[in-house]
């Protein structure tokens, strides 16, 4: 069995936000009580409590106090599984010691099994664009409108999340466990793409098509910057502050929608064509802090390559077919008909020429036909004229220089993906 998490954007009355808002910090307020418990209980006896300890005493602690007991017994429940979690993280050494939680840091509630109800299901939109909405009630909050953009095993879920992002929007996450998908096997010819990621291609594949990378972060850095020092001239947690600190959330999800908008789509398509997607094992940490420039490093940040190849590998494994990642040490450098290292070849050059066999071609292209035959498969021999993948209407991102606004950023259409392609949350 599988984990996976559904995400739909969620609507509610002003009534409803302000008790969601409430309940979110009894809920930080509570997680600071047992981090305060758990604290006397160390000092004191020299030991941690378990976790049906900490879920006792989350239910004592809302019996006690009345601004607990506008939680769900459940939820409160959860909050002790959530401090629970963080504390065994600490211990394994994988984050920092869970310390005392502000109210804006507090940002979800989770119904373990009951405590809500879908209801009222109808259909909105014509053509491509027909979704359905639901009504959600949880217990204790209120009455939501759910857009539901895909169809999900409403039987299979086990818990759900209503989340408040940092940008004032509310999602509501339904997690679902499935049986795993059988991945393909390739007894017979399959078809194999390998795909080159880089900052000024941000993906060429091996069949010749390539994607321009639109540095949706770069288009909005000015934007970026004004906010953000705005938000440093603000009293720390006043109103002004809060405002302040959404409207920087607001562009910073933009710019992230934008970029997995765009990794979905690109995924889709290649999961539609191909049985085999063969990519390189980049280390992306390494790569960002090795930058020469500022300028690069940020590039490297904003081209996001882990979050490229981990929805490129989810779109291929949801639909049963194989993904292999082959070493990416010099790939750029190594001639794809002889093998021959071009050890004098450099980040500016951008055609590559082997000083063995006289090969020349576009040194992205040549990256892309290299990571196949790693992988085993040889493709075609016979070079391709590059050619971009069609764009779409643009977004919306904009950037100043010389006091003149620059043109959008271009949003690009992928073949085989009219309808946009959402992401599983979690």
């Amino acid at each position: 069995m599988r984990v996976r998490a559904y995400r739909f954007r969620a609507y509610s009355s002003k009534t409803t936000a302000r008790v969601l808002e409430t309940q979110l910090e009894a809920a930080c307020k509570l997680y600071n009580a047992l981090l305060h418990a758990e604290q006397e209980e160390y000092e004191e006896n020299k030991r941690t409590m378990s976790m049906n300890e900490l879920r006792q005493l989350a239910l004592d602690l809302r019996k006690q106090n009345k601004e607990f007991q506008a939680l769900h017994s459940q939820v409160a429940q959860q909050v002790a599984d959530r401090f629970y979690e963080a504390r065994q993280r600490f211990f394994e050494g994988l984050a920092n010691k869970p310390k005392k939680k502000r109210p804006h840091q507090y940002l979800s509630l989770v119904y373990p099994q009951s405590g809500w109800k879908l209801s009222n299901w109808r259909e909105v939109g014509l053509g491509k664009n027909k979704k359905k909405k639901a009504r959600l009630r949880l217990s204790k909050i209120g009455f939501f409108t759910l857009v539901i953009h895909r169809d999900f095993p409403l039987e299979q879920v086990t818990q759900v999340c209503v989340k408040v992002y940092s940008s004032g929007r509310i999602y509501v996450i339904f997690t679902v466990e499935e049986p795993e998908s059988q991945e393909q096997t390739l007894d017979e010819p399959a078809k194999v793409v390998g795909v080159d990621l880089g900052i000024e291609k941000l993906a060429t594949l091996s069949d010749g098509r390539y994607l321009e990378n639109p540095k949706p972060l770069e288009r909005s850095l000015e934007r970026i910057r004004l906010l953000q020092r705005s938000l440093s001239r603000k009293k720390f947690l006043s109103n002004n502050w809060l405002k302040a600190k959404r409207s920087l959330a607001k562009q910073h999800e933009h710019v992230r929608d934008f970029r997995r908008d765009l990794f979905f789509k690109l995924g889709a398509l290649l999961a539609q064509e191909y049985d085999l997607l063969v990519l390189e094992d980049l280390d992306t940490e390494g790569l960002i802090q090795k930058g020469v420039t500022r300028t690069r490093r940020m590039r490297l940040y904003d081209s996001s390559f882990s979050e490229i190849r981990a929805l490129l590998e989810w779109q291929f494994r949801k639909r049963g077919k194989l993904v292999f990642p082959v070493p990416a040490y010099n790939t750029s450098r190594e001639c794809f008909l002889c093998g021959r290292i071009n050890k004098d070849l450099t980040l500016a050059d951008r055609v590559f020429v082997c000083p063995e066999c006289g090969w020349t071609v576009d040194r992205d292209y040549n990256a892309s036909l290299v990571l196949p035959k790693r992988a085993g498969w040889v493709p075609p021999t016979v070079p391709v004229e590059l050619r971009p993948i069609p764009p779409l209407p643009s977004l919306g991102l904009k950037r100043r220089q010389g006091g003149a606004m620059m043109q959008e950023a271009p949003r690009l259409q992928l073949r085989g993906s009219s309808q946009r392609v959402h992401e599983p949350a979690g």
